[in-house]
């Protein structure tokens, strides 16, 4: 009798695909031995079968739109990652008398894996007794040899844990691999959870479906005891390169803590410290996204790391939590599969609840004759870090036999021959239809005040037969439903940190690095707006038709301000030179690709701190693939269109920043930025378009005052051609105007006076912002406006160096004084006035 025909009436269409695809002999989550459909399975299918296709379409497509917005699915090399966002959403399913079992064996796992390492950096009794090979430990590249001997820790070795999980065909579950060096895959999983829950409401509230935010709360406890009341807690990201960077951003939302990189933190007298503008600030708990290679250079000695130098002294001397401890690595991905089960018996004298799919060591010689012998049922992976990434590692599929086995005896400590057997099936949703598909899953484990905890879910992921476990991301949500009324109940968010945290409202906590992208991330945005201008302005004049705005001196005036000029060109040609090289050429210092490029990457180091709405400004303007091949010159209507385009972007990027940041530290530097490039530009301008021409009519001008974006200002209050002196009032020294150069120094001052100071006289900075601020309003514009014999106007080319060098010298005071901290604040200012 076919599967389906076990099914009941209404649900047999919704089968009939799924178990003519289904193999018989292998478990399936959804339908039981005999083609029944499993009862925890049952709410879920009663939706799936109304909603049908166009249902379950719909709720993807809103799937898809909240991974998006989570900004967690992200491509940091050019865009959001919409395969990510597309990955399969139909939830798993397990009924909790199941979960209950993998709960208490992932919590077996977590405590076996930290007696192993507390063993295996102190009395090393397993090595000893011969439960553990001497290889295992010495010749793994993992193991920090250096961390023996120190003084007993109050901190556990782990305070996160990750299994990959998956259940074979004969229904047994097994362990793929143990995540014990910085896990933190929890963003993912939070960020599942919330598109999940939102996009399948019906069945994910009438289900009962067991909520996270419990088991999250336990975490937050914990690590508030261990950072006490004025204390600090971090995640650390490798950086927006990192394909986990979004995880952990949003995982540092969720619980309320810093998001930094190795190089924020510094060591001294034996603490760690993050680098801030306000100076360095003490660091009591970090969680570490950062493997332990690339955060203590103990790890590699004789080479280069982007990790703290000595945060391990930190660690050493009880200043520091890490989360996990450095080392851990040791028990990595399959380096505790092996010996396991031996090892489960030896210090927790229990058998394992969940056994390890097949794992042989490869510093074995019976293991190495094993594998050799059994070619086409093991891979090779390194024994703590996972698979072989070299696209010309060795494969035990090859026909020399002696040359394999000689790097296996070489390299043999390091590897493993693992082996992923047939896995079951759940339901996945493929071409408008359900089907069977192998899957396993990634569950999430933290210590709490009363012990381990087991978050209730996780993330499944389809999988092809035999091949290793996929790196984390967006997949198929693990539901749990409840047993009890009180397990279903949501649990409060979580507020506990800001209940016990001094009130604050100065931002004086932002990271060095931090207001340096900022900084940046508003220079870049304004010379790209510099760029678009110049280009608008110049095509708008060529297809005016107006004589006197048809004169190419002019016009390759106006770009080059921005393109540098090109002698080898003239007339109209050397203006679509210029337009070329500003719209094309990816080696133009402020042509639009290099700025959009440099544009992206502030923005994506900066994007914890930005508004959903700033950021999503910049992912319009960075991935329009419009400036991938830009329309040639000769096409200027597509082109303006292609111009406006981005200039909206950038007006609701700069609108988003005054409307939806708090006028703290990120506000200030990011407008420090803007104004100072802003200021620089003007001189660029002025020095091009102003300083140096005599002009015959009113051309230069005109132009001047449209890539300052000014032209309507003036028209409205001269109704006159342009003429040198109002000009000069109006751009030099009108404080009302928002693109004036005076405007820009007063904004720079503005931000200056709330930067933290840490002497008692005014900084620097704030000093030089000052003097030049006042020589400009001091300023005279019939002065400014009058020409020498030689046509020049040498009042404002005097004005105009002495700004630019203020505003240079200005850019470099801020990179001393907040970008690169390196000792307590109270030296760095008596320093500074003792050498000053």
């Amino acid at each position: 009798m076919p599967a389906v025909a076990r099914l009941e009436e209404d649900l047999r269409d919704l089968f009939a695909h799924y178990s003519a695809h289904r193999t018989d002999r292998a478990h399936d989550e959804a339908l039981d031995g005999e083609g029944g459909l499993r009862p925890h399975w049952r709410g879920l299918m009663d939706w799936a079968r109304r909603a049908g296709p166009d249902g379950y379409e719909a709720v993807v497509g809103e799937t898809r739109r909240l991974r998006l917005e989570s900004g967690v699915a992200f491509d940091p090399t050019g865009g959001a990652d919409v395969a990510a966002a597309a990955a399969d959403a139909f939830p798993v399913v397990i009924s909790p008398e199941e979960w209950a079992g993998i709960s208490a064996g992932v919590m077996q796992r977590a405590r076996l894996i930290e007696a192993a390492l507390a063993d295996l950096y102190g009395p090393r009794t397993a090595l000893k007794e011969g439960m553990l090979p001497p290889g295992m430990a010495f010749g793994n590249p993992d193991f920090a040899l250096w961390r023996t001997g120190w003084p007993e820790q109050d901190a556990p070795w782990l305070t996160l844990y990750e299994m990959d999980l998956a259940r074979g065909a004969d229904g047994r579950w097994m362990v793929l691999a143990d995540r014990v060096d910085a896990p933190l895959g929890d963003g993912w999983m939070v960020a599942n959870r919330v598109a999940s829950s939102q996009s399948f409401a019906e069945p994910f509230l009438s289900g009962g479906i067991r909520r996270i935010a419990g088991h999250y709360q336990g975490l937050q406890q914990l690590l508030e005891e261990a950072t006490g009341l004025d204390g600090r807690l971090a995640l650390m990201s490798g950086g927006a390169r990192d394909p986990r960077y979004f995880s952990h951003a949003y995982f540092a939302r969720y619980m309320g803590a810093a998001l930094i990189e190795p190089a924020d933190v510094t060591v001294r007298e034996g603490g760690a410290f993050v680098k801030t503008v306000e100076g360095l600030k003490p660091l009591s708990v970090l969680l570490r996204g950062v493997h332990s290679h690339h955060l203590e250079a103990l790890f590699q000695p004789a080479t280069a790391t982007v990790g703290a130098p000595a945060l391990s002294l930190a660690q050493r001397a009880g200043r520091l939590r890490l989360a996990n401890g450095l080392g851990a690595s040791a028990f990595a991905y399959r380096a505790m599969a092996p010996f396991a089960h031996a090892l489960s018996q030896f210090f927790l004298d229990e058998d394992l609840r969940i056994a390890d799919a097949p794992c042989l060591w490869m510093g074995d010689p019976a293991a190495r004759e094993q594998a050799m012998d059994e070619p086409e049922l093991w891979r090779l992976e390194r024994i703590s870090r996972g698979p072989l990434q070299n696209r010309d590692a060795p494969t035990l599929i090859q026909s020399d036999r002696d040359a394999l086995a000689g790097f296996l005896r070489r390299h043999g400590e390091r590897l493993a021959a693992v082996a992923t057997p047939p896995l079951s099936t759940t339901p996945a949703w493929r071409s408008g239809a359900l089907a069977p598909r192998q899957w396993m899953m990634r569950v999430f484990a933290s210590l709490t005040p009363g012990g381990w905890s087991v978050a209730p879910g996780g993330v499944a992921t389809l999988v092809e037969p035999g091949c290793a476990p996929p790196p984390l991301g967006f997949g198929k949500d693990v539901w749990i439903p409840a047993r009890t009324a009180e397990e279903a109940r949501p649990a409060p968010t979580l507020e506990r940190r800001l209940a016990r945290t001094h009130l604050r409202r100065t931002g004086g906590d932002l990271l060095s690095r931090v207001a340096d992208d900022l900084f940046w991330l508003g220079r870049t945005a304004e010379r790209a707006d510099v760029t678009l201008r110049a280009l608008r302005g110049v095509i708008d004049r060529m297809v005016s038709g107006q004589e006197e705005d048809d004169s190419p001196e002019v016009l390759a005036a106006i770009l080059e301000i921005q393109a540098g000029p090109n002698d080898n060109r003239a007339g109209m040609a050397r203006v679509r030179d210029a337009i070329a090289r500003l719209t094309s050429d990816h080696h133009e210092p402020m042509g639009l690709a290099p700025l959009l490029g440099a544009l992206r990457r502030t923005g994506q180091r900066a994007r914890p701190y930005l508004s959903e709405e700033s950021w999503r400004s910049i992912d319009r303007l960075t991935t329009d693939t419009g400036w991938r091949s830009p329309p040639p010159p000769q096409n200027a209507s597509a082109l303006l269109r292609l111009i406006d385009e981005s200039l909206l972007a950038l007006a609701a990027f700069a609108g988003t920043t005054q409307e939806n940041l708090t006028r703290n530290h990120v506000w200030r530097f990011l407008e420090l930025g803007r104004s100072i490039e802003r200021g620089l530009s003007f001189a660029r301008a002025a020095e091009a378009l102003a300083g140096r021409r005599n002009e015959p009519d009113e051309s230069w001008l005109r132009a001047w005052l449209t890539l300052l974006d000014s032209r309507t200002a003036y028209r409205t209050r001269y109704m006159t051609v342009p003429a040198p002196a109002p000009c000069m009032d109006l751009l030099v020294l009108d404080e009302h105007n928002p693109r004036s150069l005076v405007y820009q120094l007063m904004r720079i001052e503005e931000a200056l006076n709330n930067l933290p100071n840490p002497g008692p006289r005014r900084s620097r900075e704030l000093r030089l912002a000052m003097r030049v601020l006042m020589d400009v309003r001091l300023a005279d514009p019939e002065q400014l406006a009058e020409e020498d014999e030689d046509g020049r106007r040498p009042a404002l080319s005097a004005l105009i160096v002495d700004v630019r060098a203020a505003l240079a010298e200005l850019s470099d005071e801020l990179a001393r004084s907040f970008f690169a901290h390196t000792q307590a604040p109270s030296r760095v200012g008596l320093r500074g006035r003792l050498e000053g």
